[in-house]
């Protein structure tokens, strides 16, 4: 598994959304350090993204494609939260395309079960996920204290 850019995991998302829209779901919530969890499946495969807003149009962050196949489990999960337009997850402006258009779920308690249902060895990308991350927004200067 291969940590990239949110700006690669969303091309990615985006060519398999294209080839087969249907049965998509997102889920997102916070990690114990604020950091934004994203988790989109589709009916064959699950993305992590794990980011923080640069502002209120632009992500900043890092994911991957977890390798494992989207279990029974993992959908009953990606369908459960209170509602939440896919616009609140990531702004977009006017001019921008829409990559996707729907209805995605917030679910804090939703997202400690995904987390415990992927793979041990999913879970051990957590740190790197967050170590990657810092990095990021360290080189973005959002982690840069205001004089």
């Amino acid at each position: 598994m291969t940590i990239k850019p949110v700006e690669e995991i969303i091309g990615e998302i985006k060519e398999h959304y294209d080839e087969d829209p249907k049965g998509w779901r997102i889920l997102r919530g916070r990690d114990q350090r604020g950091h934004y969890d994203t988790y989109i499946s589709s009916p064959s495969f699950l993305w992590h993204m794990k980011t923080e807003l640069k502002n209120p149009y632009q992500p900043v962050g890092v994911g991957y494609m977890v390798t494992e196949e989207v279990s029974k489990k993992i959908k009953i999960i990606m369908d459960a939260g209170d509602p939440l337009p896919f616009a609140e997850i990531y702004k977009q402006k006017n001019d921008n395309s829409i990559i996707a258009i729907g209805i995605g779920n917030y679910s804090p308690k939703s997202m400690d079960m995904l987390r415990e249902t992927i793979s041990s060895k999913q879970r051990n990308l957590e740190s790197e996920l967050i170590s990657s991350l810092n990095k990021l927004l360290n080189r973005e200067g959002l982690y840069m204290g205001y004089i």
